[in-house]
């Protein structure tokens, strides 16, 4: 008797959901909402047509009518919906490189599980019912009779329908399309981007027809007249200066924070926001802004391996420096490690190196790993050291409690996730302050010079920045939302802070910037970037003079220390 009553039911539902009506309403359903993550009722014929193609193409496959309209919307809906969370984290839509790249990384992948479980499980969920009830569609939904000639005819009819309804214009950059949050149609945009690196286009279309230049002069032996200091460098994941953000007290609880030794604040542009902190490296390390590589920006550790010859790591290694980097994820993580030891850099401390137990320790732990590190080099090695060493407790998500040594008289906003990445940060300076009095302890015997730099900001500050700051636009990488700081502090010797000094300084500037403050000579290639820092006021990809940074590019091309398609 159940199965009988459960054989009905399951029949009487089949027959609604195989019904034109109930398709229909389906479809306009997921129209409704998919232009509610859009926002762009003019990018909605191409998100259809997209879903249109997708159901041409099950159904040529299927020949099940209703199991394939169901299907496309059902797998546009969830795209959209994955794009929506990476944007609101990252500041970036979903982009068919994040299945290329990060979806066939492991050490990737698993980060992702393990720091982004609360969205992800909810997602996987989700993805399961669907699975199951499309599953159910297909059983029920009997075979078309159209031909297979009919059916390839409508295939080729939607793709065809599809460019016609192309959202940018001929010249637009996609990559700004990605910041914008156009969730619905940003990863059928981004399909472009694989034709474009099939076929070879990229930054070297750019200088088509432009006059050939001279390669740089061939640096020379370096020449230092004073003592080669110690360099170190710390990347200060998600931070930016919260003294600036006269909200919830922040400006006073921070007042002393963020400052150099000169006891000045300094602003520094990055490239990303959110996330992407391999972005902001490779600019530091490189010296080239990664808005030059367009839509590839976030995934220039792998595709730009092997092709950058010349670097912060190869100019100190030049002058007699021993080069490493201290990193919290795996060496593989986004191709960072391999990356990093292409540019020239001696050794990648990584996650299992310093014998780390999970990603987000405590900065202290990955301070005391690089103290460690430099107590056996000065031990073993009588070379002068640049380190960089990478944090990772302010990063994201915020759902959980994590600071284990929490400052007192933090305000708080009552919003948990910012007073979560409050609480990290001031810990966070804590432990950079224990770093730096290790160096002090040491600065008799062991002068250096430390850079600390914030890489770009974290979401959990999102609406407070947006609402003190006007121009405030993930979309426009000229607004505040590209603004964190840096802080430069002299161990035992003095520092010129002149290269230092500008209103707002372009991290691809940081480096060679912080060569002329150690002292260390420049060869031709970095003698031509502070130049060119000079002449552009601090801006890299947005300096007015912008054929000045093209003759630049073009150098580094012809000198083969730039190989780019």
């Amino acid at each position: 008797m159940a199965r009988k009553i459960s054989e009905k039911l399951m029949h009487g539902l089949s027959a609604v959901a195989l019904h034109p009506a109930t398709a229909a309403a389906a479809i306009l359903l997921c129209t409704a909402f998919l232009f509610l993550l859009e926002r762009a009722v003019e990018h909605m014929p191409f998100v259809m047509l997209c879903v249109l193609g997708i159901a041409t193409l099950l159904f040529l496959a299927s020949r099940r009518v209703y199991f394939s309209i169901y299907t496309a919307l059902a797998a546009t809906v969830l795209v959209a919906i994955v794009s929506v969370l990476k944007y609101r984290t990252k500041g970036f839509d979903l982009h068919i490189y994040d299945i290329v790249f990060t979806g066939t990384d492991p050490k990737a992948f698993a980060f992702l599980i393990n720091g982004f479980a609360s969205y992800i499980v909810p997602v996987a969920g989700l993805m399961i019912c669907c699975l199951i009830v499309l599953s159910i569609v297909f059983i029920r939904d009997g075979k078309h009779k159209m031909t297979t000639l009919k059916r390839t005819g409508l295939v080729a009819v939607a793709f065809a329908l599809i460019p016609l309804s192309y959202p940018l214009k001929a010249d637009e950059p996609r990559y700004f399309h990605y910041l914008g949050g156009f969730n619905a149609s940003a990863f059928f945009v981004s399909f472009l981007d694989l034709r474009d690196a099939a076929i070879g286009r990229g930054i070297a279309d750019r200088f088509a027809g432009l006059p050939d230049v001279e390669p740089f002069a061939e640096a020379g032996p370096c020449d230092m007249t004073g003592p080669k200091p110690d360099i170190f460098v710390v990347l200060s994941e998600s931070q930016t200066d919260l003294g600036r953000l006269n909200q919830y007290g922040l400006d006073q609880k921070f007042a002393d924070r963020f400052k150099s030794a000169d006891g000045k604040r300094r602003e520094l542009r990055v490239e990303t926001f959110g996330g992407g902190t391999w972005i902001s490296n490779f600019s530091l390390m490189t010296g080239l802004s990664s808005l030059d590589f367009g839509w590839r920006a976030p995934y220039l550790t792998t595709t730009m391996e092997g092709k950058v010859q010349q670097s912060l790591a190869t100019e100190l290694a030049r002058c007699g420096y021993r080069t490493a980097v201290l990193m919290p994820m795996d060496h593989g993580f986004v191709n960072e490690g391999p990356f990093l030891e292409s540019i020239g850099f001696d050794e990648v401390l990584d996650y299992n190196r310093i014998g780390a137990s999970e990603y987000a320790h405590p900065d202290r732990f990955n301070f005391e790993s690089a103290r460690s590190f430099i107590e056996e080099h000065r031990k073993t090695d009588g070379r002068p050291l640049f380190l960089e060493v990478q944090t990772m407790f302010a990063h994201s998500p915020y759902s959980d409690h994590r600071a284990e040594d929490e400052p007192d008289s933090l305000t708080d906003s009552g919003i948990f996730e910012l007073d979560e990445y409050v609480r990290r940060v001031a810990q966070s300076q804590q432990d950079f302050d224990w770093y730096l009095a290790q160096a002090q302890a040491d600065s008799t015997e062991h002068p250096s010079i430390v850079l600390e730099f914030g890489d770009h900001q974290s979401f959990a500050t999102r609406e407070l920045v947006n609402h003190l700051y006007p121009d405030f636009a993930v979309d426009e990488l000229t607004s505040s939302a590209y603004r964190t700081y840096f802080t430069v502090h002299g161990m035992g010797m003095d520092v010129d802070m002149t290269p230092f000094d500008f209103a707002s300084l372009d991290i691809g500037y940081l480096g060679v910037s912080l060569l002329e403050a150690a002292g260390v000579a420049k060869s031709p290639m970095f003698a031509e970037l502070a130049a060119l820092r000079d002449i552009c006021e601090g801006r890299l990809h947005f300096c007015a003079d912008r054929a000045a940074v093209d003759r630049h590019l073009q150098k580094r091309i012809a000198s083969g220390y730039l190989t780019v398609q």
